[in-house]
């Protein structure tokens, strides 16, 4: 319709579009029909929770999303076009998963390989900044799994699926790390530019790695990654 010809808050255009009102009842049939053969498409695709998903996962996901959407609404695609859509998808799915039980090589080479990202409460920085993770989403990934400084870590890894998994430090031999607190909330410790003097005796955390050491006041923080250092402070 040309943008002219258009009249504001027109309901019937608003309600029917340029379909006569009986179409609605066609509606209501193809979204039952797509429901129903969605239901057996999505019982093929197996069970498979939400923090087990994968990429190619979610690329399936979306592109069933379209095959099952257009068809209910869209007089001009037939429901025959999006089962075929939605049949293609599912093998594409079962392949894929098939490929991957196969060969674990072809896994690593579509769905990446885990990356050990901290040790000791030190952030592997060549490996960390090969992953398209932040080091602001790290820092809150661990905060949700109750992490309050990095010296409580002995090993955290980034896993397929942009999860972490963190194995912890026996309580005895934990040692002070940078903090998660993140810079806006009220009560981080300030930070202190390298080159600066240390203005007083305390551990301090580099913030770009994690690397923590015991200065004595009067000392000048070297050069670290980021340049910065942050003082730690008992949670």
């Amino acid at each position: 319709m040309p943008a002219g010809n258009i009249e504001p808050f027109d309901l019937g255009r608003i309600l029917f579009a340029s379909t006569p009102a009986g179409y609605l009842l066609e509606v209501a049939f193809r979204t039952v029909v797509i429901f129903i053969v969605s239901l057996i498409f999505m019982r093929l695709l197996g069970r498979r929770a939400v923090e087990q998903l994968t990429p190619f996962d979610l690329l399936i996901i979306i592109a069933l999303g379209s095959a099952m959407g257009d068809p209910m609404f869209y007089p001009e695609v037939s429901l025959l076009w999006g089962t075929i859509v939605m049949m293609t998808a599912v093998a594409l799915f079962q392949i894929q998963d098939f490929l991957m039980k196969k060969s674990s090589r072809y896994e690593d080479i579509t769905q990446g390989t885990p990356v050990k990202v901290i040790e000791n409460g030190i952030i592997d920085r060549d490996r960390f900044d090969r992953t398209t993770t932040t080091k602001d989403e790290l820092l809150l990934m661990l905060r949700k799994q109750g992490i309050r400084h990095m010296g409580e870590l002995e090993k955290v890894y980034l896993e397929r699926d942009g999860g972490l998994s963190i194995y912890k430090l026996e309580k005895d031999k934990q040692q002070p790390g940078l903090t998660v607190i993140p810079l806006e909330v009220p009560g981080h410790p300030k930070h202190y530019l390298s080159g600066t003097k240390v203005p007083r005796s305390a551990y301090y955390s580099c913030f770009g790695t994690g690397e923590t050491r015991r200065f004595s006041e009067g000392e000048t923080f070297p050069n670290c990654r980021e340049n910065e250092w942050v003082e730690f402070i008992e949670p």
